[in-house]
């Protein structure tokens, strides 16, 4: 920088050299060298993105939905510990409906259901009431029924829910 005066004020002038030195460019260009070499090492690991790791985790999923024999009802669809699946064909439940008839809902952050040996219609989900994925079987939703215990089957025909078959 060199600084001048003008010839009709006395207000110093600075002209600034704004052309990078060359001690600037070299240090630019090894930290630029750097940087690339960093992002060509951890490129595998920024190539293992959510989508496959969700591909990874869906193969893993455990069977929540099995075939299960009942007397009375034959072959019938049960939760992974043996509970009766019911469906309610007329509607969805929501509000206090739910305390009696909970959803079956995958665990988190499995995305897709899996079904057992005889499970023969489709598995899918919809958005929870409560949060999460809910488990759907032919396009309507599961629930699991309060007043059951065990292997039981109390929910049949009562309040329009009914017991979901193969």
């Amino acid at each position: 920088m060199t600084p001048q005066r003008t010839p009709s004020s006395s207000h110093v002038v600075t002209e600034v050299d704004h052309r990078p030195s060359p001690r600037r460019t070299s240090v630019r260009l090894r930290s630029l060298a750097l940087a690339a070499g960093v992002a060509v090492a951890l490129a595998p690991a920024l190539a293992f993105t959510p989508a496959s790791s969700a591909a990874v985790h869906a193969s893993k999923t455990p069977v929540v939905v099995k075939q299960a024999n009942r007397k009375g009802f034959g072959h019938i669809l049960v939760t992974k510990p043996g509970a009766t699946l019911y469906d309610l064909p007329s509607g969805t439940c929501t509000g206090g409906c739910l305390q009696v008839w909970p959803p079956l809902v995958l665990p988190a952050g499995d995305t897709t259901p899996k079904g057992g040996k005889g499970v023969v219609g489709t598995l899918g989900t919809m958005p929870a009431p409560g949060g999460g994925l809910q488990v759907t079987y032919n396009g309507l939703p599961l629930y699991t029924f309060v007043n059951d215990s065990g292997h039981s089957v109390n929910g049949n025909n009562v309040a329009g829910f009914h017991v979901v078959t193969p």
